[in-house]
């Protein structure tokens, strides 16, 4: 007794249509990702200068964890530090400004701060941990 042998089709796995599939997600997230743009603060990192400024007091803003704001030793509320900074003689442009904050700062603050010493016209901003005592 013969049995029919069925030859079964064997499954074809078509590659072509992943590859499709592929090239559109890498199309999409190509032009998707063109279209974000980061809200960040450009930072410099300052080198040691050689010879110190004549004549001009350094500004350092002291942000401590309580949410207290110092400006050269000043306590002031977040929303003067704008004002009070832009009152110093010699303040805007290219002067450095330097934001010593603790490391329990909220960043939000930290943030915050570094937002109205930037409105006030600062853009030199340095970013420093506080000495220890």
């Amino acid at each position: 007794m013969e049995f029919a042998t069925h030859d079964r089709p064997r499954p074809r796995l078509s590659i072509a249509p992943l590859i499709d599939v592929v090239f559109l997600l890498l199309v999409f997230f190509m032009l998707a990702s063109s279209f974000i743009e980061p809200a960040a603060i450009d930072l410099a990192m300052s080198r040691p200068q050689a010879a110190p400024q004549a004549a001009v007091e350094p500004l350092v803003v002291d942000v401590r964890a309580g949410g207290e704001v110092r400006l050269n030793g000043l306590a002031l509320a977040l929303d003067q530090l704008g004002p009070e900074i832009a009152a110093r003689p010699g303040a805007a442009g290219d002067r450095p400004v330097t934001v010593r904050a603790e490391a329990e700062v909220p960043v939000a603050l930290l943030v915050a701060v570094m937002d109205r010493l930037r409105g006030a016209g600062f853009a030199n901003l340095r970013l420093a941990t506080p000495e220890a005592r």
